[in-house]
């Protein structure tokens, strides 16, 4: 599946009428903008939408392939999802309306051209995290309003956090274009290894023991916390896994805010998730885990009623969960499920993009020295 049709939560939307004619505003002086206001975490958490704008020519490459932007889709959607939001995009006919928007308070950032001024009350965001080479001037980057220094701030933590979490080569050009595809340095490096290697061994001896591929579990962890042990979510959900204090409870495990007790209590649970769904086949049922890791296992038993409803397939991902999920947040469906409404969009998204890494790491992470020896020594000694 194409990564544009992926991407379930990006709503494009038209430009406001009210906007788009300015003549149709009479005399009555500027309209009233109920969305002003400065950019805060807590204000786009408590609100569950990042919206950004972005010129109609910029966003064919934006969404179409990871690596034809210098400033990823994939970074912005992780952020938002950090902060408990769906993102939003308003696409403009060039940079300089994209621009507007910003200025009038009407998204909270833009993704304009690298090289593009700064208006007053304006600043932008270093494309490239710091430390990560590049071979090649960036094209675009994130530029936010002055009152929105905050925002700004946090998201160029995430994208450091990122950069040191070790990524194999196809991942890397989603943050920063920076490795060769051809000569002696094409081959699939992790230029940050060292954390995955660090937990390497602790998250093979646990996911063997609970019967998981310890890189699926790496893959969860890269997208839960990019691998940053002290990663404290909006909700409270703590450490590598992300993991909510009542799961501590839940599985047996004290003092979940240690690497080694995180891990293995997310595992624990993961498992625990696993019986929800016994009769699964092996593709899907990692997939409803993982949806059931994000939302709870009752929203995923709600949508897999709805695919019942619907003539779809209770039991699969594609042409399954993967279509009924997002209708959790249409009131029309959520109405009469047990539960109602829930994060659906972001789910399928979570689940397909743990799921895009697992592969690469299958293909990729044992070939890395440094990673292998740490995750066999323990493995083989379980």
């Amino acid at each position: 599946m194409k990564l544009l049709s992926r991407i379930t939560a990006l709503t494009v939307l038209a430009a406001p009428a009210l906007l788009a004619n300015p003549a149709s505003r009479g005399n009555t002086g500027a309209p009233e903008l109920p969305f002003r206001g400065s950019a805060s975490p807590e204000r786009l958490s408590a609100r569950g939408v990042l919206r950004f704008s972005i010129d109609r020519d910029a966003l064919k490459s934006f969404t179409e392939s990871p690596s034809s932007s210098d400033f990823d889709y994939d970074l912005l959607r992780r952020f938002a999802s950090d902060l408990g939001a769906s993102l939003e995009v308003r696409v403009r006919s060039n940079p300089v309306d994209a621009a507007e928007q910003l200025a009038a308070g009407i998204v909270d950032l833009a993704v304009l051209p690298a090289e593009f001024k700064p208006r007053p009350g304006m600043i932008s965001l270093e494309p490239c995290p710091v430390g990560q080479p590049s071979s090649e001037p960036p094209k675009f980057t994130a530029f936010f309003r002055e009152d929105s220094l905050p925002l700004a701030e946090l998201l160029r933590g995430a994208s450091r956090r990122i950069a040191d979490a070790g990524m194999a080569e196809e991942i890397a050009p989603l943050y920063c274009k920076q490795m060769p595809t051809e000569g002696p340095l094409a081959r699939p490096e992790l230029p940050k290894a060292a954390r995955i290697s660090r937990y390497a061994g602790t998250i093979a001896k646990y996911a063997g023991a609970a019967g998981f591929d310890w890189r699926l579990v790496a893959a969860l962890i890269f997208q839960e916390s990019s691998f940053e042990e002290r990663a404290v979510s909006v909700a409270g959900a703590q450490g590598l896994m992300q993991l909510m204090p009542g799961v501590s409870a839940e599985v047996g495990v004290a003092n979940i805010t240690r690497p080694e007790a995180n891990i293995r209590a997310g595992i624990l649970y993961l498992r625990r998730l696993s019986r929800q769904f016994p009769d699964t086949e092996s593709g899907d049922r990692l997939a409803l885990i993982l949806a059931a890791y994000f939302l709870g296992p009752g929203h995923v038993f709600d949508a897999q009623d709805l695919a019942r409803e619907l003539g779809l397939n209770a039991k699969a991902w594609r042409r399954g969960l993967e279509e009924t999920l997002p209708l959790l947040e249409d009131e029309r469906f959520h109405s009469r499920t047990r539960l109602g409404f829930a994060r659906g969009r972001q789910a399928v998204d979570y689940v397909n993009r743990i799921l895009e890494r697992y592969e690469l790491y299958r293909r990729h992470l044992d070939r890395h020295p440094e990673v292998r020896a740490s995750a066999e020594r323990i493995r083989g000694a379980a």
